[in-house]
Formats: C-alpha cells, sequence, structure tokens
C-alpha cells in the first residue's frame, strides 16, 4: 500500500476515498451476529487501498485535520451501518482529545443520537492515554452510550483498573490465542473472564481465523467472537461522492 501523501491526506479530508468495513461479532451459542464492528477504509483517487494506520498516524501531527478525518468517517459509519445490532465503532484518542475542554463535543453529540452504538477505546502505554479514556468514558457515559476496551492483552498496551471496571464490554486480543502455554497466562486469562461475569460484562475475543479458535472460545465460556473465520460476512462500502455524501448525511 502507497504511503499517503499530503494529495491523498487533502482529497480524504475533502470526503473523497472513504470507506467502511463491517465485520460481525458473532454469538458462540448461536452463530449470529448480535452486531458489527466498523472499521475505516480509505483509497486513493487511482483507487490504490490506503493502510488507515498511516493515514491516522500522519494526521497525529495536525489534531485538527485529525479530528475533522475521525468525524467524517463516523458519520459514514453510522450512516451506511447494517439495519439491525449494535455498531462498535472505534474512537481515536488523540481525535477525541481536540475538543476535550469543549463544553459540547460533537463526536459526543453524533453518536448520542444513535441508540445502537458501542464506543470503543483502545490504551497503549502511557498515563495520557489512561486520562483520555476516563474523559472518555465520562462524556459518552453520561450519554448514555455504552463502552467497550479494546486490545486487553496485547503485548504493547496497558489497563487501567479504573477504565477496565467502568466498561461495558471487555475485547480480548487475537495475541491470547498464542499465549496460553505459560505458567501465567492462562490464570490470567481465567481471572478476566471470572471478572467479566461477576461484573456483568460481555467479552468479545478477537482474532478468531480457524474453527479451532472457535472451539477454544467455547471451551473458555466466552459468549461473543470477531475475526477473519467470519470473512465471508464482512461488508465494505465505499463512500459516494462528497457532494452526493454531504446530500446524504443531510437526509440522515
Amino acid at each position: 500500500m502507497p504511503t499517503p501523501s499530503p494529495a491523498h491526506l487533502l482529497a480524504l479530508l475533502e470526503g473523497q476515498g472513504l470507506g467502511v468495513e463491517y465485520q460481525p461479532i458473532v454469538e458462540v451459542a448461536s452463530g449470529n451476529a448480535i452486531g458489527h464492528e466498523a472499521l475505516a477504509r480509505f483509497r486513493s483517487a487511482a483507487g490504490c487501498n490506503l493502510q488507515p494506520e498511516q493515514v491516522f498516524c500522519t494526521l497525529h501531527d495536525s489534531p485538527l485535520s485529525l479530528f475533522q478525518l475521525e468525524l467524517k468517517i463516523k458519520k459514514l459509519q453510522i450512516l451506511q451501518a447494517p439495519e439491525s445490532g449494535l455498531l462498535f465503532l472505534n474512537i481515536d484518542q488523540d481525535a477525541f482529545a481536540t475538543f476535550l475542554d469543549e463544553v459540547r463535543h460533537p463526536l459526543v453529540e453524533l453518536l448520542a443520537g444513535h441508540p445502537r452504538t458501542v464506543v470503543e477505546i483502545t490504551e497503549n502505554s502511557s498515563i495520557s492515554d489512561a486520562q483520555v479514556s476516563i474523559a472518555m468514558l465520562g462524556r459518552f457515559g453520561s450519554a448514555g452510550i455504552p463502552m467497550a476496551l479494546d486490545d486487553i492483552g496485547a503485548h504493547d498496551s496497558l489497563v487501567s483498573l479504573d477504565v477496565l471496571a467502568r466498561v461495558d464490554y471487555l475485547k480480548l486480543a487475537r495475541d491470547w490465542l498464542n499465549r496460553l502455554s505459560g505458567p501465567h497466562d492462562r490464570p490470567l486469562l481465567h481471572s478476566l473472564l471470572d471478572f467479566a461475569r461477576q461484573s456483568g460484562k460481555a467479552v468479545v475475543l478477537e482474532g478468531v481465523e480457524t474453527a479451532e479458535h472457535l472451539r477454544l472460545a467455547r471451551r473458555l465460556g466466552i459468549g461473543l467472537v470477531q475475526g477473519y473465520l467470519f470473512r465471508p460476512r464482512f461488508v465494505q462500502v465505499w463512500a459516494p461522492p462528497a457532494h452526493r455524501q454531504e446530500q446524504a448525511e443531510a437526509l440522515a
């Protein structure tokens, strides 16, 4: 995938080349999707796919531009979402922090109007990440929007106990599928699952790619799974040209 150039980024900020992929979150017991996670997708005017992580990383030096793109992609993800089930949306912490001190937060106001949404937050490895996560819990929670903590157990992440206690969904990183042979890994995972059951939190195992992964989730008593095992059920949508997208958003 090409590195996003200034021309690529400008086109994205103008609403060109925006897409979304909806990945089902599947109930282990029934095989039915209880909702979807919406993931940003980008492409150039020439039709080449752009790596979403690179796009967002490049824009982190321009907070207002980062926020502008985050808001545009969230509007698209809501507009094109499947008609039923929950909609899990990742919110970039740095984008959210751009309006952290404002009385009215555009992202909170956008999602508050769509009761099926669940906000996913990801903590990395700094105190500032945890502080923004707590602020997100407060703002979205006050608007009645459920929260999920993503990538729990990823090798480069830390977890705030305060955030862990306050979210509604625990999303376990795919790392767990390859780290259950150590002396402490399985007891730690069982402790997390016991905590979730006792506190009424739903658990999603990410990165499920094989039938054996699905059987492992069932043995562990994990209720929800997500991953490339269900790739035939992924849905990808691309935004219409910017002027048509604006018209659609005005009618939504």
